[in-house]
């Protein structure tokens, strides 16, 4: 039989139906997964749903099986592995088997479990020639009579030597020879294709400076984009800079900090931290436990010492900043020699993750705010539909922000962005325990265009054909085929703000040259002309409203920040809309939305869309969708607020059981 030769990507929600067929025809009525529990795998932190498909003629993808995973601390549990009758005997169970050993290259577990019909002699040979061992009969496991094995597969280390990158400004510094460990420059990693296209990696992040828009902070960026493991994250490197994490370590870690700095006698302290070692043994427990709390390999630690009015010493966290690769060989040598061997010999490099609880519902607002997403009619509507849930609702400024904890839950009608108060309060919002829309990982994600693009990519979601542009590279020999006019956007931006249009080479040049005085990187999109954008709202992977947003009249975009003629409201001219039964949509359309929005995650996003040639392109996602009364509303009216409401208490309800199921036990 010919081989299909499938591709193995990450499943998401708008694949259940896939997900169904697969069971409906590999299992027997009593051994297959619901609807309930396949989307509860999709959605699921703890399980991971591989789905094997293949391109056809057409240009339609064709399903051609799945593996569903549980992944736990040390191990991961083959739940179900499954081909199509159709699919079978063509190589597409040897990918997905290849493919779950991949994430637990990632994960760095220490073996693969299963369990399998004890009665299926094909079945387990199949396995048996996979390395499984088996372990231990499973009696009745499916039903009386009906018996099953556990099978173990123990896995060694690792011998690819890329499945631990570097990343430096300073590669040629890394003299160790450590097994699966490569070090790179961030430009590599962000533009060779070997790294662009694995899936296997673990990144550790090391650059001098994770600031806005320089390639350390790409790093992180586009590392989770690429379900790499990254440390430190996106949230990690924002972290840093907040004082509610400094805060919080000073607070949770009071003991440990001040028993370390007890003998310091200076009113500040400096405290490297290398590898999760510290300068002095016996400031090591501290130096790991902050390494794992913060979630970076580098940092260095100010300490400032107070005295409280009982004249009893405190030390706070008085600052965390990044800690380069090159600063941290030059000055801690002998440091860097003990603990780099010891942390890159771990399989699994561990995060101190935050609590969370739950309690009522802050709305934040800007009374000043010319263009909020929400019109104050449209805010008495979410109040009132949040009150019939049985919420109490309050309006609050970025003023109000310690009294946060006050709250179980926080809805963001605010103009969110990253350097901004909107992501701050978020951030602290999760730290304190609410559910949050948008919550922080949706505004780091949203908000930059260019992670946007590579994970709409990985997903494999129709978008206009892309160029990433870097300082200092020219451009005309890294591409021959950029298409004008050309599409230029700030990494940065929302509501077409940072968004440009460059006609000609020349234009594209001088465009640069002054975006790249701010900048790294920017991205530019082929231009896709149309009367209109389609604007899908979706909330908790769902569409919720449909509108057409029409181009401004002589103008490119939908809003023309650039215009002149602002009318007598004072407001910049903005092209008409025209709000749609959503059964009205065509299906390609509410279909490809909902993959892009699966890409970022489960809040309320609005995806804009483009129909052209044919075809639905994504345009971007925005975490903070306009809803505004007598537009957004027009078909749903109060249904639209009441599934707004109805979600906020689903998922402080659900948010609820789960802390007294784990109370209970």
């Amino acid at each position: 039989m010919t081989a299909l030769n499938p591709r193995i990507r990450l499943a998401t929600p708008a694949d259940l139906s896939a997900l169904e067929r697969i069971e409906s025809l590999c299992f027997s009525p009593d051994r297959r997964s619901d609807r309930k529990s396949l989307m509860r795998s999709l959605r699921s932190d703890s399980q991971r749903v591989g789905l094997a498909v293949s391109d056809t003629s057409s240009g339609e993808e064709a399903v051609l099986g799945a593996a569903i995973l549980f992944l736990y601390q040390r191990s991961i549990r083959i739940y179900s592995i499954a081909t199509v009758p159709e699919a079978r005997g063509k190589g597409v169970g040897e990918r997905l088997m290849r493919w779950t050993e991949k994430q637990a290259g990632v994960l760095g577990v220490d073996r693969i479990s299963l369990e399998v019909d004890a009665a299926n002699a094909a079945l387990l040979n199949w396995y048996q020639k996979h390395h499984f061992k088996t372990e231990a009969p499973l009696p009745d496991y499916y039903g009386p009579g009906e018996h099953a094995m556990r099978m173990i597969k123990a896995l060694p280390e690792s011998a690819d030597p890329t499945r631990v990158v570097l990343v430096t400004e300073s590669p040629d510094v890394w003299q160790y020879a450590l097994p699966n460990v490569t070090a790179v420059t961030p430009g590599a990693y962000l533009s060779d294709p070997v790294w662009q296209r694995s899936d296997t990696l673990r990144v550790l992040n090391v650059c001098s400076n994770f600031s806005n828009d320089t390639l350390g902070y790409y790093t992180s960026l586009l590392a989770a984009a690429r379900n790499h493991r990254i440390s430190p994250d996106v949230i990690a490197i924002k972290d840093m800079s907040a004082r509610a994490t400094r805060r919080r370590l000073s607070e949770q870690y009071a003991p440990l900090i001040n028993e370390a700095m007890d003998a310091i006698d200076e009113d500040e302290n400096v405290f490297p931290v290398i590898f999760e070692h510290s300068l002095l043994p016996q400031h090591q427990p501290l130096a790991r436990t902050l390494s794992r709390a913060i979630g970076a390999p580098l940092v260095t630690i100010i300490f400032r010492k107070l005295i409280d009015k009982f004249g009893e010493r405190h030390w706070q966290v008085k600052s965390i900043k990044a800690l380069g690769l090159a600063k941290a060989l030059k000055q801690y040598r002998s440091v860097v020699d003990t603990a780099a061997p010891m942390f890159f010999s771990k399989r699994r490099f561990q995060n101190i993750k935050t609590p969370t609880y739950r309690y009522d519902l802050a709305i934040l607002v800007n009374p000043d705010e010319e263009n909020p997403p929400s019109c104050p009619k449209a805010l008495d509507m979410i109040q009132q539909a949040a009150e019939r849930r049985g919420f109490y609702v309050e309006r609050i400024t970025a003023k109000d922000r310690r009294r946060i904890p006050e709250f179980d839950a926080l809805f963001i009608r605010e103009t969110t962005g990253v350097n901004h108060h909107t992501y701050r309060i978020s951030r602290e919002a999760v730290t304190e325990g609410l559910i949050v829309i948008d919550d922080p990982w949706s505004i780091l994600r949203c908000s930059n265009k260019i992670y946007l693009y590579e994970r709409l990519t990985r997903a494999r979601v129709r978008q206009p054909r892309a160029w990433l542009f870097y300082d200092g590279v020219d451009w005309r020999n890294a591409y021959s085929d950029v298409p004008f006019p050309l599409v230029i956007k700030r990494p940065e931006g929302c509501f077409s703000t940072g968004v440009f249009r460059a006609e000609t080479p020349d234009e594209l040049d001088a465009l640069l040259k002054k975006l790249f005085q701010d900048m790294d990187v920017v991205i530019g999109q082929e231009f896709l002309p149309s009367q209109f954008d389609w604007r899908i709202g979706i909330l908790n992977h769902q569409p919720i409203f449909a509108c057409k947003y029409y181009m401004a009249t002589g103008h490119w975009q939908v809003y023309n920040w650039a215009s002149e003629d602002e009318g007598a409201d004072g407001f910049h001219k903005v092209g008409n809309s025209d709000c749609i039964p959503l059964a009205e949509v065509p299906a390609a359309v509410i279909r490809t939305a909902k993959r892009a929005a699966a890409c970022i995650g489960n809040g309320l996003y609005g995806v804009d869309l483009k129909e052209s040639g044919g075809k639905v392109y994504v345009i971007e996602v925005n975490d903070n969708p306009n809803i505004d009364a007598d537009v957004e509303d027009i078909i749903e009216g109060e249904r639209l607020y009441d599934r707004l409401a109805e979600d906020l208490a689903r998922r402080i309800e659900a948010e609820r059981s789960h802390l007294a199921l784990v109370a209970s036990k």
